[in-house]
């Protein structure tokens, strides 16, 4: 646990020391500007509750719709939108299934929270007496039939059931879990831990069970993108990458040194009609950004995506996804921009925008930006020319996690709180 702490504090200290003085832009703010209130012991407990909500398992939806309607480039219905509170701590991780029409959100509580995407009303909550975790949950994603996996700082991984908050406990890392991840078209969960180690589930069954653990990372793993078919890739804090065979449970490719400090982010390259290809991306404490080929274990293309005279910023985010990207690399980093690179241009530079705080999360969504700030502001950017169209206060602390489709908007962070609005159509 003291591994982790350390980490944690030194990647706090590090998006403290890169904010400097943000510059402002001429932005939309409906929620007006807010005072940071009093924080609740990450010790409290979380009040239980029954489901009373059944909803049948239905295929997940892109996180990245390529088609939106036309007023995301105006703004929403009622920018105030509907806020469902949950927490009186920060939510730390989220996850969406909008084919059930909902949100889960992980908590410094312990707990997660389920919360009805289209009503604001939260659903249940995920945790017992005798079931979930003991610490701050760090990550969680759904499974295609509905079930929810999470991983916390109490090394434990939970697989709760579809519209239940049953779990089945996972104890195989010793150390916190830092991600999870499907394989996209299998049967199959993912995790990284600060015990240096991925592990791959077989999630088939209504119990999971553990297919192998892949060790040949010498530091934490803090990064992990599951690809299409058989394809696996990880980074850690001391900078190297790492692609796997989730079928063998073999190092296919190991990029020592890949980048000067932590591995910050990673991504798969996806072609024109949002197919994930062979290539893929990386970021770093360094301010770079990567394009690697596997086949030749090289580095194809390197940039200083982001570093200027005042120094490095880390790159939090990547998102390659085709049309929804405008065919185009976007990352958010630390010096608080958002930049677009061409990668069959040899990532030349396209656009860049400023953000107004530091960047916790990006997605894109019909050729636009989503960015959360550490503001509690969402800046909703055009890629191709790096103008912010506005900006929605979504939160009153850091945005830690964005989810959109066609209509609708959801957000969640800091605030303890989950933020819904809607497009029209």
């Amino acid at each position: 646990m003291q591994e982790f702490d350390t980490a944690y504090a030194e990647l706090e200290a590090m998006s403290l020391a890169q904010k400097g003085s943000a510059q402002g832009i001429s932005a939309h703010r409906p929620h007006a500007t807010v005072g940071i209130p009093h924080r609740a012991s990450s010790t409290a407990r979380p009040a239980t509750t029954k489901s009373t909500v059944s909803q049948p398992a239905q295929p997940m939806q892109s996180a990245y719709p390529a088609h939106i309607n036309s007023s995301w480039r105006s703004g929403p219905e009622d920018p105030a939108g509907r806020i469902c509170n949950v927490s009186d701590v920060p939510l730390m991780c989220s996850s969406i299934n909008w084919s059930a029409g909902e949100v889960v959100v992980g908590s410094a509580d312990h707990a997660l929270y389920v919360v009805d995407v289209q009503t604001g009303k939260k659903r249940r909550t995920l945790y017992t007496k005798t079931a979930g975790h003991a610490e701050w949950v760090t990550t969680c994603q759904y499974l295609p039939d509905g079930r929810i996996i999470s991983g916390g700082m109490d090394s434990l991984l939970c697989l709760w059931e579809a519209n239940s908050n049953k779990c089945q406990q996972l104890t195989a890392h010793a150390a916190p879990i830092s991600v999870v991840d499907i394989s996209p078209g299998t049967n199959t969960a993912v995790s990284a831990s600060y015990d240096k180690s991925v592990r791959v589930w077989d999630v088939t069954s209504r119990r999971a069970s553990e297919s192998s653990c892949l060790t040949g990372h010498a530091a934490p793993v803090l990064q992990l993108v599951c690809g299409n078919g058989d394809n696996l890739i990880s980074g850690d804090r001391g900078g190297t990458v790492i692609m796997w065979g989730l079928t063998t449970g073999s190092t296919t490719s190991e990029l020592k040194d890949a980048h000067a400090g932590h591995v910050t982010a990673l991504a798969w390259q996806h072609d024109t009609n949002g197919c994930c290809m062979d290539t893929f991306f990386s970021g770093g404490q360094d301010g770079h950004l990567k394009m690697w080929d596997p086949r030749s274990n090289k580095c194809v293309h390197d940039v200083a995506a982001h570093v200027n005279a005042r120094g490095k910023g880390a790159v939090g985010n990547i998102v390659s996804a085709g049309a929804a990207s405008s065919n185009l690399v976007v990352t958010a980093a630390a010096d608080n921009t958002v930049k677009a690179f061409d990668a069959r241009a040899d990532l030349q530079p396209v656009s860049e925008a400023k953000l107004s705080d530091f960047p916790y999360s990006m997605v894109v969504a019909g050729g636009l930006a989503l960015c959360g700030c550490g503001d509690g502001s969402l800046h909703v950017i055009d890629i191709s020319s790096g103008q912010t169209l506005y900006a929605l206060g979504a939160n009153k602390h850091a945005v830690r996690g964005v989810h959109v489709s066609e209509k609708r908007l959801v957000c969640m962070g800091d605030d303890g709180s989950v933020f819904l609005c809607d497009f029209m159509l």
